[in-house]
């Protein structure tokens, strides 16, 4: 599509990395009106700000360790390229794990209740997610296999990321929509009374799910197989097991009006 934005003098604005500062936009201006409308409050808005900069810290450095990691082999001919996260080359599981290490840390220290820290973050996390695979879309990074079907893609920009000149699933587009449907449903289920945590196990097993069929699409290069599944979706795997057992605890939880 369109790698680069724009360019004026010697300043170069990628898309991806515009896009994505609007997806953490997004999911902050959400995250900021769900606060104010809340009648419980965990914190206060001043409080929100620098949370929400500090998860987004730990949620970029662990996506783009696990990507260094599975493209190990490329980075080491050109270390240089660990630094330029604005072209592309974040892995979501990577910044997902990430960021949820640090919100278990943050909720030991002000004693709040994980579940319930977590089940406030995650529609957001779904929102911002659907908007930054816009940003892949751009870029041509997580491109798919070549396709026949009549909304297939061709990328024709030589700065893309992705092969050119083929017609190719838009596997980013099929995660963004996704994506953003499972942003609606959290937000309205997180609406109606629900038990603590009951929020972050749908989202386990919905995004597990959606992430395990979009892989079968994608064309890029997906690491190490693992019993003929990529990494993903042997995460997606473990995630959406994490999810069930989630979900089956919270059935034991008194139901939480949030």
């Amino acid at each position: 599509m369109h790698p680069i934005l724009f360019s004026f003098g010697g300043i170069t604005v990628f898309s991806y990395g515009f896009i994505v500062a609007l997806a953490f936009v997004a999911a902050f201006s959400y995250l900021s009106h769900s606060l104010s409308k809340s009648k419980e409050r965990m914190f206060l808005q001043d409080e929100l700000y620098s949370l929400v900069a500090r998860m987004i810290v730990f949620g970029v450095i662990g996506s783009r360790f696990l990507f260094i990691l599975i493209n190990l082999r490329e980075f080491m001919s050109a270390p240089l390229d660990i630094f330029k996260i604005w072209k592309g080359g974040l892995v979501y599981y990577g910044g997902l794990f990430a960021a949820l290490v640090f919100i278990t840390m943050y909720a030991k220290e002000k004693k709040i209740q994980i579940f319930e820290l977590v089940d406030f973050f995650v529609p957001a996390l779904a929102l911002g997610h659907a908007i930054g695979r816009i940003g892949c879309f751009f870029a041509g990074c997580c491109y798919g296999r070549e396709s026949n079907l009549p909304w297939s893609v061709v990328f024709e920009d030589k700065h893309s990321l992705a092969v050119v000149g083929a017609h190719l699933h838009p596997t980013q587009i099929y995660e963004a929509l996704g994506n953003f449907a499972l942003f609606m449903f959290l937000h309205f289920y997180s609406k109606k009374e629900h038990k603590t945590g009951a929020v972050l196990a749908l989202y386990f097993m919905c995004y597990a799910v959606l992430r395990f069929i979009v892989e079968f699409f994608r064309g890029d290069y997906r690491g190490i197989q693992y019993f003929g599944l990529s990494i993903s979706q042997a995460t997606s795997i473990f995630l959406f097991i994490t999810g069930v057992c989630i979900y089956a605890r919270t059935r034991k939880n008194r139901i939480q009006k949030v």
